[in-house]
């Protein structure tokens, strides 16, 4: 485990705020999700709404949770 958080610590990850817009998007997932019938958990919904409110690919092996999420575009790398 200290072996990898170090591998991390290396990486040039950036720290993205969740900004009002994240916000408004999270709603919004949240909400035709739930009509749907297919929740996904809170934080993968804030997930989501980060990634489609700047137009990035989600890089994630969650597939079963974020494939429910129609405007986002993800990879799995596994």
């Amino acid at each position: 485990k200290a072996e990898n958080l170090a591998k991390l610590d290396k990486l040039p990850f950036e720290i993205v705020p969740f900004s009002s817009q994240d916000a408004r998007i999270a709603g919004k997932i949240r909400a035709e999700l739930a009509q749907q019938g297919q929740p996904i958990g809170a934080y993968d919904v804030q997930i989501a709404a980060q990634a489609i409110s700047r137009h990035l690919t989600l890089i994630t092996h969650n597939v079963k949770e974020f494939k429910r999420v129609d405007s986002l575009n993800y990879e799995d790398w596994l």
